[in-house]
């Protein structure tokens, strides 16, 4: 076990199993600051050469507390479960040196190699090298929320450029582009996502995008897609045929497609279109609704379209009713119904027998009485 502490005078000891170390010789100090981006990966080179004894610790912001994370007593790196917390962690081959993979946003912190060199001369050389690492975060595909999507002539309209993730100062950039497909630069805001449209008229008509512009990346409202669609079926199981459910359940169809701007959608029911929309609702669902439900994903403003088609049977068994014996059934005769249905695999059925009846005799016995 190696023991390290320091103070703010600059004082080291270290202690190892049946060594004492009187003179720790000459401590140096260095700080290194670096901005990582969450998702990519760093490099923290802890001296040039691989040393006898080091320890990697971390210290999350906000706190004093330094945890081990990598240390190597000369039998070899130990990764400590911390480090799973902090990315993909390897120790480079032949050094101290770490290499993090995937940064997540808990790796911000303070990572601190501390090495133990013996040279050939008199004493120890310890090296405590601190390293800040400051994470941002890209700037996702931004998107674009009106205050108005049909403004009229002199009225005002704000549009907002909305993004789930990105790390600031972010600079916004707009753009229209006309009826003739002329792009024109129509503003240039720092660090404010609102473009303000006052006394709208018909030369504002035409499409807008807003490009985010961070130092981690650049990210636009660009027109794509859409992409295959995808169909989401609720309740339900599934068959060699397809989708699959129960008569009278109600099912949920939901089409989504990923597209700028956002992907219109029709329902087609055998080829004929049955509703305009991402969800699709069938209330009460009977065999007479069986066949093939597509979904139809439109960009308007690429005219790009993509289609999905599912089959959608409903599931339901025949009513089994046992057999009623009549006057003509024969005694101890067995009858067997079977009831299937062409969504099902399963068979269902029943039986019944008749009963073996045995004659019973009555005797009657009649006295006469006398005297009446």
């Amino acid at each position: 076990m190696l023991i390290i502490t320091w103070r703010t005078a600059i004082f080291f000891v270290c202690a190892l199993p049946g060594v004492e170390i009187l003179d720790p010789g000459q401590v140096v100090y260095s700080e290194t600051r670096t901005n990582g981006v969450v998702g990519r990966g760093v490099i923290l080179e802890c001296g040039p050469t691989l040393p006898d004894v080091y320890i990697w610790g971390f210290t999350k912001p906000g706190t004093d507390t330094i945890r081990a994370i990598v240390y190597n007593f000369g039998k070899g790196p130990k990764i400590q479960k911390l480090a799973n917390d902090l990315g993909n962690l390897t120790v480079i081959s032949n050094s101290a040196s770490l290499s993090i993979e995937k940064l997540p946003l808990a790796a911000e912190g303070v990572y601190t190699c501390q090495h133990i060199l013996r040279p050939l001369f008199h004493g120890l050389s310890v090296t405590r090298l601190p390293f800040v690492i400051t994470l941002t975060v890209p700037v996702t595909k931004p998107y674009i929320v009106m205050s108005d999507s049909s403004p009229v002539e002199g009225t005002s309209v704000t549009m907002r450029c909305g993004l789930e993730n990105g790390t600031g100062p972010i600079n916004y950039k707009w753009e229209q582009e006309s009826r003739e497909s002329q792009l024109t630069t129509v503003a240039e805001i720092y660090d404010d996502n609102r473009l303000n449209v006052t006394d709208v008229n018909r030369n504002h008509t035409g499409w807008y995008r807003c490009i985010r512009i961070s130092y981690v990346n650049i990210s636009g409202s660009f027109p794509v897609g859409p992409d295959q669609p995808q169909i989401d079926v609720t309740p339900y199981s599934v068959t060699e045929r397809g989708y699959s459910a129960l008569e009278r359940e109600t099912v949920s169809l939901l089409c989504q497609a990923s597209s700028n701007p956002p992907s219109q959608y029709v329902w087609f029911y055998n080829n004929s279109q049955v509703y305009a929309g991402p969800q699709y609702t069938i209330n009460r669902i009977l065999r007479m609704h069986t066949g093939h439900y597509a979904c139809l994903a439109q960009n308007t403003y690429l005219n790009t379209r993509s289609r999905k088609t599912i089959t959608l049977t409903s599931e339901g068994l025949t009513n089994i009713t046992k057999i009623q014996k009549g006057q003509e059934t024969a005694n101890n005769s067995i009858f067997i119904c079977q009831g299937s249905h062409i969504a099902s695999n399963e068979i269902k059925s029943c039986s019944v027998r008749t009963c073996k009846c045995k004659t019973k005799s009555t005797l009657f016995t009649l006295r006469s009485t006398k005297g009446q």
